[in-house]
């Protein structure tokens, strides 16, 4: 089975959630249709023996289950060497006070009442660290996020806390994980700030501690912008903290065509400090996309018009009128072209909410990952691989900044030359 996504380019991490990983585990109910040549288990496209397609990068988040469980489903059954996993420690969760299990967390406490929650919440993060080291290739460390602070956060029981306690309290989650760690996995030091000045604070704060590489969140990168992102990548590689060892830089949270191109053009110039080095990106738009609004994902059409780089996606047709339909699928990718409307409208009940049932959203969900690593490699290609005809100007210009700005004898006059440049990216 031929990978998705050229080992050249910046990788993607589709967020593959619970509710996808439950699903191909589970067997078909009878009378269910579906296709007698493949098995649930093609779905796993992390898995090289996929008919459907083979992407063996990923991301999971554990901030999903509740603390000291163990859950069975398709990611936890994968052994190591099947695929790379990477693993979110469920910052988002913690953030909002989602995370189930955690003793005393909740809206009304004071500050420093909150403060001690977490710093004695000591079986919710040896359960964290046990299930990262458990499954994953990779995992993000436990960071403490700052835009509880914000507007953004002011439902988290956080919300009362100051960067400086968030910030603490993010130190001793990793000096707990120096001290009780294993090495089954190897760690990504989670980077972030609420502006350039408390990136640079943070990054002061956690840098001690021995890491496989970084993943950038808050305004340390994509949230920051195109300038905060080059920023922090470049302040990292003055503080010699790119060294070999240090091969994996992840950007969270976003799943753009630009990012992806833009993500290679980085990997590229960082790949001229340490060779080794691997750039990646994660979303779980492809399942969000699908669980909840019922849409499949388009590939773009790709020319001169930003526009026409821009993942879209489109109602799936629901209706009793394709029960039992034979009429093809009105998208395509390796599984869609097997299948019928038939296949995902599945109930007659003209008194039902809807007619799809959970594995017709799973394969929604599994076009959709197929539709984004197929609109990534493609712009990749466009870019790095053809002659650039069929590519905005803007992107081409900020592609060649980003190798120019790691040659520059002074790199943040450079990026503040280009501000102008870098936030008509930003707004595309």
């Amino acid at each position: 089975m031929k990978k998705m996504m050229s080992d050249e380019y910046a990788v993607y991490l589709p967020a593959v959630n619970s509710t996808y990983a439950n699903c191909i585990t589970k067997p078909i109910l009878p009378n269910r249709p579906f296709l007698n040549t493949i098995q649930l288990t093609d779905l796993e496209f992390w898995n090289k023996n996929s008919k459907l397609f083979y992407h063996p990068h990923y991301l999971h988040s554990v901030g999903q289950y509740s603390v000291g469980k163990a859950p069975d489903n398709a990611v936890t059954r994968r052994g190591k060497t099947d695929g790379v996993l990477i693993g979110d420690s469920g910052g988002f969760q913690i953030g909002k006070g989602r995370l189930k299990g955690i003793v005393g967390l909740r809206n009304g406490l004071s500050a420093d009442a909150i403060f001690e929650v977490w710093h004695d919440a000591y079986d919710a993060k040896q359960w964290i660290m046990s299930w990262l080291e458990t499954y994953t290739n990779y995992a993000m460390t436990i960071d403490m996020p700052l835009w509880s602070t914000t507007a953004k956060g002011n439902e988290s029981p956080f919300h009362v806390c100051s960067i400086q306690q968030l910030t603490d309290l993010t130190v001793d989650n990793l000096k707990f994980i120096d001290t009780y760690r294993q090495h089954k996995t190897k760690w990504l030091n989670v980077l972030q700030g609420v502006d350039r000045q408390g990136v640079i604070n943070w990054w002061n704060a956690v840098k001690w501690f021995d890491c496989s590489g970084y993943a950038l969140g808050g305004n340390a990168g994509h949230y920051g912008g195109l300038k905060n992102t080059l920023a922090t990548l470049l302040m990292l590689r003055d503080d010699n903290a790119l060294i070999a060892g240090r091969d994996w830089i992840h950007i969270l949270g976003v799943s753009t065509t630009k990012w992806a191109v833009m993500s290679t053009a980085m990997q590229t110039a960082l790949q001229s400090i340490n060779s080794n080095i691997r750039v990646s990106f994660d979303s779980a738009s492809p399942f969000q996309t699908a669980g909840r609004g019922e849409e499949y994902v388009i590939t773009p059409n790709f020319g001169l018009d930003k526009k026409d780089w821009v993942l879209r996606s489109t109602k799936c047709p629901q209706s009793t009128l394709h029960f039992g339909s034979n009429e093809p699928l009105p998208f395509s990718s390796p599984l869609a072209n097997k299948l019928t409307l038939g296949d995902l409208n599945i109930t007659n009940d003209i008194f039902a909410n809807k007619q799809f049932d959970s594995l017709s959203c799973t394969i929604l969900c599994n076009h959709n990952v197929w539709s984004f690593l197929d609109a990534f490699q493609t712009a990749n290609n466009l870019v790095f691989a053809n002659n650039r005809s069929e590519v905005p100007t803007l992107l081409i210009q900020c592609v060649d900044f980003v190798a120019e700005v790691f040659t520059a004898p002074d790199w943040q006059t450079a990026l503040d030359n280009n501000t102008q440049l870098l936030t008509e990216f930003d707004k595309w």
